[in-house]
């Protein structure tokens, strides 16, 4: 008897590398939900055969369709799963080991999650990385995404208005396509975000797609550079859109090889027009530069200069400080927003510190 991985095995699973050809044939198959969960003693049998389940952490979460009570040791969570799923919503792994389809895993942990958390989420499962605490670098790179926003999009449509649902489609909203690591997400994230949630409400115009250049040692030979974020100013009426772009770079850059591939890239985007700007941790860590280096990008890409009132400045970079802490303890795996809201919450309400005037009265919700 098979068993179906669910919630957080099922992404430590999908975050294996060579699961992605696997989810490439899903469409075609119609796998059922498991009546039941199998027996310990038959799950440490499969175990035992499978390195891809030694390799997973434990309690492992599965799902069953049963109509008894979910069962919980310290092998096994049990998850309930009374209804149907559309096509395409369990991928098979292994022998004897299914999953559930990255697009389904999104609406299943949505229901333990923050907004945030879910769009971090979805960030990886739409990007360009896989997060693997053991690797040196605590991620590993993909060719290409688990899944896109139209699949996500469409799963959520064949599942109708299930719990969850909702949530993602917010989430979805919010988070980066084709981003090429965690940092880069976060960073994505803290540009691109409405005001009233933290963010610089800068748009985000593409992360990791091709942009067209001309080889500057040869200006006959056309090439291609793609910006880890590119950021787009407003229209203009028979002229585009101006756009600049932010680079994140790790210590990965710090050798001569690598500061001299950047030189060229970032020679190679000025010259046809496009502004580059670089963010390494040190910046990404200060307030002050960020909202320093943000009008920089405003003004290049043509919108004007933001004036806020005092108290409304104040609190706008209140919620920047927030959203750049919060962003700093999703790791990606200890999954604890809810845990930090409550916390949160109750220390206000013990402080008697109520917002008096709502963010919608500035015209910003």
């Amino acid at each position: 008897m098979d068993v179906l991985l669910t919630h957080t095995t099922a992404l430590e699973a999908l975050r294996t590398w060579g699961v992605q050809g696997l989810l490439e044939d899903r469409q075609c198959s119609v796998l059922e939900i498991p009546v039941r969960v199998v027996r310990e003693v038959e799950i440490r049998e499969l175990i035992d055969s499978s390195a891809l389940l030694q390799s997973l952490s434990t309690p492992l979460h599965l799902l069953s369709s049963g109509t008894r009570a979910s069962r919980r040791t310290r092998l096994v969570h049990e998850h309930l799963q009374r209804d149907s799923l559309p096509r395409g919503s369990i991928v098979r792994l292994a022998p004897g080991v299914r999953c559930v389809s990255p697009e389904h895993l999104a609406v299943q942990m949505s229901f333990s999650l923050t907004l945030l958390e879910l769009a971090v989420l979805l960030s990886e499962l739409l990007g360009l990385y896989a997060i693997c605490p053991a690797h040196e670098k605590g991620m590993y790179q993909r060719e290409r995404p688990l899944m896109t926003p139209e699949s996500l999009l469409m799963h959520l449509d064949a599942l109708g208005p299930r719990k969850g649902t909702r949530l993602v489609r917010r989430a979805l909203a919010m988070a980066c396509v084709r981003s090429g690591s965690p940092r880069e997400t976060k960073l994505s994230l803290r540009l691109s975000l409405r005001l009233e949630l933290g963010g610089y409400g800068l748009n985000i115009l593409s992360m990791n797609e091709p942009v067209e250049v001309r080889r500057i040692h040869d200006r006959m030979k056309k090439g291609t550079r793609k910006p880890d974020i590119l950021i787009a100013g407003p229209e203009r009426p028979g002229l585009g859109r101006r756009v600049a772009a932010v680079e994140y770079n790790g210590r990965d850059h710090d050798t001569p090889r690598q500061i001299a591939v950047d030189a060229r890239r970032t020679n190679e985007l000025v010259a046809v027009g496009i502004p580059e700007f670089v963010v390494r941790r040190e910046q990404y860590d200060d307030l002050d530069y960020m909202d320093g280096l943000v009008e920089r990008i405003r003004e290049k890409i043509g919108l004007p200069r933001q004036v806020r009132g005092v108290e409304l400045g104040a609190r706008l970079r209140r919620l920047r400080r927030e959203l750049y802490t919060e962003l700093e303890q999703i790791d990606g795996v200890t999954w604890k927003g809810r845990e930090r809201e409550r916390a949160r919450r109750a220390a206000a309400a013990a402080a008697n510190e109520w917002d008096v005037v709502p963010l919608d009265a500035y015209g910003l919700a």
